[in-house]
C-alpha cells in the first residue's frame, strides 16, 4: 500500500497521474490470440510472457498505474464458455504477472497495480445477488494476491449493474476507482452515460441517461474516484467537465481509439502520440488528474503522456 500512498498524495497535490493504455488490444499488437469468449484473458494460459511484455512496457514509458489483465476473465464469461475451473488461477496469475513485473522496475517503489474488475459478459440480465456474487469473487481474489487498488471497469453496463459493482468490493480493504463510459447525445450534445466505441462502429450506441445524474448516483454508493473509460476522444474534454463538477473527489479520463470486432480490435481513428498529449492536455486542465488511455492506445502514447505532462 505504499505506493498508493505516493500516489494519492499526488492526487492531493495536484498530480497528474499516468494510468497505462490498453491491455488487450495491445496483447493483440504483440501477437497474443484473443478469443471469442474471454477475448484477452486468453493470454494469461496461452501468452503469459506477452502479458509480462505489455505491462514492462507501460512501466518503460512511465506508467504510475499498471493494470492486471482480468478484464474479461470474470467468472460469469469464463463460466458462460466452459471455463469457470480457471477463474480464480487466471485472476491470481494476472495480479502475479503484473507485481513481478512491477517489482523488477528501478521503479517499484512509486507503481502501483490495479485490479480490473469488470462487468464483461453482460451482467445486465442478472439479478443483483447473483452478479454481486461474481463481482466480490473477482475482488476477493485479486485484494488478496496483493493489488494496490480495484478499479470497476463497467464498459456500458446501467448503473444497476455499477452500483452492484461498486457495492461488492468496496469494503475489500483497498481504494475503488469507478469507470463510467460515455457518449454523446446526436441530438442536443449533452454527455450521456453509455457506450459509443467509434464514429466508425455507428450501430454499437447505447444511452442510459444523463452521465451527471450517473454519476452522482452511483458515487453515492462508493468509490474513491471516477474516471471516464473507453469512449471516444471527442467526448473526453466535456466528459471529464461533466465528472468534474458531479464529484468532489479525484477524476480521470482513458479513452479508446477504434472498436471491437469480436474477437480482435479494429484499429481505426488512431491517433499520433503527439495529438494524444495535446488532447490530454485540455483534459487536464478540464479536471482531470489521472489520464491513460483504453483500447487502440498503446505504449508511445503513455510515453507522450508521461513526457509531456
Amino acid at each position: 500500500m505504499a505506493q498508493f500512498q505516493q500516489l494519492e498524495t499526488r492526487l492531493r497535490t495536484g498530480g497528474p497521474v499516468i494510468l497505462d493504455g490498453a491491455i488487450g488490444s495491445e496483447l493483440e499488437r504483440l501477437g497474443a490470440r484473443m478469443d471469442q469468449e474471454v477475448w484477452c484473458a486468453r493470454a494469461l494460459a496461452d501468452s503469459p510472457d506477452i502479458v509480462r511484455q505489455v505491462h514492462r512496457r507501460y512501466i518503460d514509458a512511465g506508467a504510475d498505474v499498471i493494470t492486471t489483465n482480468s478484464f474479461s476473465a470474470t467468472r460469469e464469461a469464463m463460466r458462460r464458455c466452459g471455463l469457470g475451473e480457471h477463474f480464480e488461477d487466471w485472476n491470481r496469475r494476472s495480479v502475479r504477472i503484473a507485481r513481478e513485473e512491477r517489482d523488477r522496475s528501478v521503479r517499484s517503489g512509486s507503481i502501483v497495480v490495479a485490479g480490473s474488475v469488470s462487468s464483461y459478459g453482460r451482467f445486465d440480465g442478472l439479478d443483483i445477488e447473483t452478479m454481486s456474487g461474481h463481482f466480490r469473487a473477482q475482488g476477493e481474489i485479486l485484494v488478496e494476491e496483493g493489488v494496490d487498488l480495484l478499479i470497476l471497469e463497467t464498459l456500458g453496463s446501467a448503473a444497476r449493474t455499477v452500483k452492484a459493482m461498486v457495492n461488492a468490493t468496496s469494503d475489500l480493504g483497498v481504494p475503488v476507482w469507478v469507470s463510467l463510459s460515455c457518449v454523446l447525445a446526436r441530438d442536443t450534445g449533452a454527455v450521456m452515460f453509455g457506450i459509443e466505441e467509434s464514429h466508425e462502429a455507428p450501430d454499437e450506441v447505447e444511452i442510459h441517461g444523463p452521465l451527471d445524474d450517473a454519476v452522482r448516483d452511483i458515487m453515492s454508493v462508493g468509490g474513491s474516484a471516477v474516471l471516464m473509460m473507453h469512449s471516444v476522444r471527442d467526448v473526453t474534454e466535456d466528459a471529464v467537465k461533466v465528472l468534474r463538477a458531479a464529484y468532489s473527489g479525484p477524476v480521470g479520463a482513458y479513452p479508446n481509439a477504434g472498436y471491437w470486432t469480436r474477437p480482435n480490435w479494429t484499429f481505426v481513428d488512431q491517433v499520433t502520440p503527439e495529438e494524444y498529449l495535446s488532447d490530454a492536455r485540455r483534459w487536464v486542465d478540464a479536471g482531470a488528474s489521472i489520464v491513460g488511455g483504453c483500447c487502440g492506445v498503446g505504449v508511445e502514447h503513455i510515453r507522450a503522456l508521461r513526457e509531456g505532462l
